[in-house]
Parts: structure tokens; sequence; C-alpha cells
């Protein structure tokens, strides 16, 4: 059965506090963690976080990267993990079905956003197998259009060095976060928002984070 998520709340959970401090001391000590573009998230107000994803520790570095509390979409699958999906669940993450249009998962998605609140959405929908960005599905740019919110893209760096896929242990290898300038129908065009412009909203994000990516690959010789 589904649960409803977290309902926005003038306080957070202590846990969901301590993780954002304690994580970024980790990777502190596991080869460096630096923030960028913070100042491309909204102080008050709804957005849609937008990042590539390449790790399962990407809901986290996006967390503890953000000044303000944020929710996250994730695949329903990992709510059915013993232990694991109640943890989740109480860090501000709600399921939804990969491949369908789950309108429960939107309507929630869009609720949060109209509450003023953040809410992070992988649009490739799932974890690059060899690193390298996938294409994106337009569910990002849906809900943030119905919302009336902008969205955000977010470029991450090194976090499948530091968790590579299967490995038991942590790896040492610097976490870099950038947050690109927010992307809205208006400033993309503005006009009726069909399959298409949707489309084009989407293309616009995913050519931003691909630019913050080469910058990384530029920077750090990888």
């Amino acid at each position: 059965m589904r649960k409803e998520p977290e309902p926005p709340r003038s306080w957070t959970w202590p846990h969901y506090n301590l993780v954002r401090v304690g994580i970024p001391a980790l990777w502190a000590l596991c080869g460096g963690w630096r923030v960028d573009g913070q100042h491309n998230v909204p102080d008050s107000g709804g957005a849609v976080i937008a990042p590539n994803h390449v790790s399962y520790f990407d809901p986290p570095a996006v967390g503890c990267s953000l000044k303000r509390r944020t929710y996250y979409m994730a695949k329903q699958e990992l709510f059915q993990i013993p232990v694991f999906g109640f943890i989740i669940r109480k860090c501000y993450a709600f399921p939804v079905a990969r491949g369908t249009a789950d309108r429960e998962a939107i309507r929630h998605a869009i609720n949060l956003l109209r509450a003023g609140e953040l809410l992070v959405i992988f649009p490739e929908g799932a974890r690059s197998p060899d690193g390298k960005l996938m294409a994106g599905d337009i569910g990002a740019a849906l809900v943030a259009t119905r919302a009336g919110v902008p969205i955000i893209p977010c470029a991450l760096y090194g976090t499948d060095k530091v968790l590579p896929r299967h490995a038991k242990f942590l790896h040492r290898h610097r976490v870099h976060v950038t947050f690109g300038e927010p992307i809205t129908w208006e400033e993309a065009g503005g006009g009726r928002v069909g399959k298409e412009q949707l489309q084009q909203i989407t293309d616009r994000v995913m050519n931003s984070i691909a630019c913050m990516l080469a910058r990384y690959r530029q920077m750090y010789g990888d």
C-alpha cells in the first residue's frame, strides 16, 4: 500500500539534518567535497532540482549541497527494501512507478512544489551504467510546468567513484556538485506547453548538465 509523502512542515526531522552534516564530513575524508552554484537555488518557493544520476550516493549528495530541505521522487522498488525503505521515506523520499504515467506521484510532486518545497527528480530515470549522461525524460519538465516552478539543472561528479556499482566499500575520490541557472518555460519561449515544448525544456536541462560535466573533465583531467 502506498503512503503519502512526508507533508510540508515548519520543522525538519533531526535525522535529516544530521545526515546533511555527516555525509559532507565523510566525503571530505574520502577525497574532497565542493559545491558551486548554490545562489541559483531560490531561498524560498518551489523548484525542481534535476541532477544526472550515476550512483546511489547521488540523492544525499544533492540534499547535503542544498541550504534548504528537499523532497525526492524515487523508484518504488526501493521502498520495498526492509528498513531502508522506511529510512528514505523519513528522509523525504516518496515512490514513483517508473515507465508509467504515475498520476499519484505526479500529484504529490505538484502539491509539494506549490507548497514551496524543493523536489529532486532525476531526468534520466535511472543510474547511468557507464557514467555517461543519458537522454532525459520529460517527467521533470512536466511536473515543473504544471506546478509553475523553475527547473534547476544539477551536475554531480565523483559520486560513482566514491561508491562504484557493486562496490562493498567506499573509495577515495573528490565529489563536486554544481547547480546551474534555473530554466522556466517562459524563458524557453513561453506559450502552450505540449509534449514538444516539454522535450525542449528537457533538452535545455540536459545540455546544461552536459556543459557542467565537461568543465569537470577539463578541470580534473578525466
